[in-house]
């Protein structure tokens, strides 16, 4: 699911690595770039010796050494660091180093404390310039606003709006699991800042919002509310509302991707004013059940990969029910997992009475047929449905040559304009 794709991701800090505005002095910067110096030239000892003592029997030299080794494993040897920025987390000063590898860029986010020691280690993918916009999106057909949905978490979000004398028919994008961002950034691509601007193009209204997850993660955490009515529920229904005031609009749908397909059915429950649904590689099984099939697949493609046979065999332990619910797997804890279970949407789909048009990619490993196929043995015979499947499109609907990938997400790319003008037609339909 997108936004528990396996990369290398290790986090050991002691502090939250929310970063704020503040300045700091060029003394951070200097002992971040000398740390990624040591690493890139495989200097482990000198590295480890900028660890703090608690760093250090998280992270002895071994396993710092096997850190590096398992990054350019994946992502190719260390080419430079494009750019740094910095940031105050409480006591600590937090350094972003944007690094570039063979084949892609990385964030690390180095936690330092007072004394220059490295107090906390934070990988993820980085924030790249190379998306472009798809041929198919013409800026001169739609207006951009930027607005905020919610009141107490209040989240930005972007309505695009097509130019002309409205009303238009509406959609609101509800994005997959993790803490993603209105465009659903992934790798080098943006999917659904791809499906809004495309859809705007041919006269549909798109909301999109940054999931509450993304914008407020660590207050969230502290305050334990990562549950589904918090990080999906309560948005989802915010954003419909939302749309449903705004005048331009007409009938309204909502198109969920991933674990937004998932609970489509009951977000569409609760807002019974939508006129139809779009469900893209959407699961028919709960989340635990698809990861283990989707670790397992990864797994084969890095057999040796330590991290990937821990979280499969966590996984795994959830499937069964036998994990501590307070324990994290994927930045969320096991009782979410849990407690999605009770959401099943084929159950509930029976009891609605919507226009429903389910896609699948064929060349999803995250999402598979399995989940495809479940859906069309329950509602084939129902003329309430429409099934699509694209052979050659991966889980967030892009070209994919060969074997599919987390690699795929290290190469800009866009969804087909097939998916996007059969979305289109579709609404224009109802």
């Amino acid at each position: 699911m997108r936004k528990n794709i396996v990369m290398l991701v290790l986090f050991l800090s002691v502090v939250s690595y929310a970063i704020g505005s503040q300045s700091v002095t060029d003394a951070y910067f200097t002992t971040a770039e000398t740390f990624m110096n040591y690493l890139s030239a495989e200097n482990f000892p000198s590295a480890e010796e900028m660890l703090t003592d608690q760093m250090m029997q998280a992270m002895p030299l071994n396993k710092l050494e096997a850190l590096w080794k398992n990054v350019e494993g994946q992502f190719g040897k260390f080419v430079k660091i494009a750019n740094m920025k910095s940031g105050k987390s409480g006591n600590y000063t937090v350094v972003v180093a944007n690094v570039e590898f063979q084949k892609g860029y990385l964030d690390f986010k180095i936690v330092l404390d007072n004394s220059l020691k490295v107090a906390g280690l934070w990988i993820s993918r980085a924030e790249t310039p190379k998306y472009k916009l798809p041929k198919y999106v013409d800026l001169s057909k739609f207006t951009i606003k930027e607005v905020k949905i919610g009141n107490k978490w209040k989240l930005p979000a972007e309505l695009t709006i097509p130019k002309g004398k409205g009303p238009f028919p509406a959609v609101v994008l509800i994005p997959g699991s993790g803490p993603s961002d209105m465009n659903e950034k992934i790798g080098e691509d943006e999917p659904f800042k791809d499906i809004a601007y495309g859809l705007s193009t041919m006269g549909i209204a798109v909301l999109r919002y940054d999931k509450r997850a993304h914008v407020y993660g660590s207050e969230m955490t502290k305050l334990n509310q990562l549950n589904v009515e918090n990080i999906y529920l309560q948005d989802a229904s915010n954003a419909i509302k939302f749309m449903e005031n705004e005048p331009f609009t007409d009938e309204l749908f909502i198109i969920g991707h991933s674990l937004g397909a998932y609970l489509l059915p009951e977000i569409a429950k609760e807002n019974p004013g939508i006129a139809g649904m779009i469900m893209l590689a959407a699961p028919a099984r709960p989340l635990a059940d698809v990861m283990v099939d989707q670790l397992e697949y990864i797994s084969k493609l890095s057999p040796n990969n330590s991290d990937l046979k821990a979280l499969l065999s966590e996984m795994k332990l959830i499937k069964e029910h036998e994990l501590n619910e307070n324990k994290f797997v994927f930045g969320a804890p096991a009782s979410y997992y849990y407690e999605l279970e009770k959401y099943k949407p084929i159950e509930i789909l029976k009891k609605l009475s919507k226009p429903v048009l389910i896609c699948q990619g064929g060349k999803d490993y995250q999402v598979t047929s399995k989940d495809f196929d479940m859906f069309k043995d329950a509602f084939q015979s129902n003329s309430l449905f429409t099934f699509k499947w694209y052979p050659n499109l991966s889980h967030i609907f892009t070209p994919v040559v060969g074997v599919p990938s987390p690699a795929n997400y290290d190469k800009p790319s866009n969804v087909s304009k097939e998916v996007i003008q059969g979305m289109a037609n579709w609404i224009e339909k109802r």
